[in-house]
């Protein structure tokens, strides 16, 4: 979701990636119709694993938990990266992962990462 919300807020280049994606496979049902909710079409969305991205050319990297920036702190010791909130100077860091849970969940993370994003295009035009 938040590649495809950012991707309609800047004009650069978003690229995602999992770290347990397994590469190829499609978005969930509440996740296709929440995004088509807000005019966002992800139907052709593929996940691509971390371990097959090209994260180590990002410029930054931003990670929806705490544990995910851990786990790419690993591998990519030398990248800035970022939970999503700790970009946004906002705490605690992680966004609620809505995964197995109802719509109404999903829309409360889409509407969470949203804002955040908002608050990290900004940040970003100001540097």
């Amino acid at each position: 979701m938040a590649e495809a919300i950012f991707k309609q807020m800047v004009d650069d280049e978003i690229y995602s990636c999992g770290t347990h994606a397994i590469t190829g496979s499609h978005v969930s049902k509440h996740t296709l119709d929440v995004c088509a909710g807000h005019g966002i079409d992800i139907s052709k969305h593929e996940s691509t694993n971390f371990r097959e991205s090209n994260i180590a050319e990002m410029d930054l990297v931003l990670t929806a938990t705490e544990l995910h920036k851990q786990k790419l702190k690993i591998y990519y010791d030398d990248l800035d990266i970022y939970t999503i909130k700790e970009y946004a100077n906002e705490y605690p860091y992680d966004i609620n992962d809505p995964v197995g849970g109802t719509f109404e969940m999903y829309n409360a993370c889409f509407e969470e990462i949203f804002r955040v994003l908002e608050k990290i295009k900004v940040i970003l035009e100001e540097k």
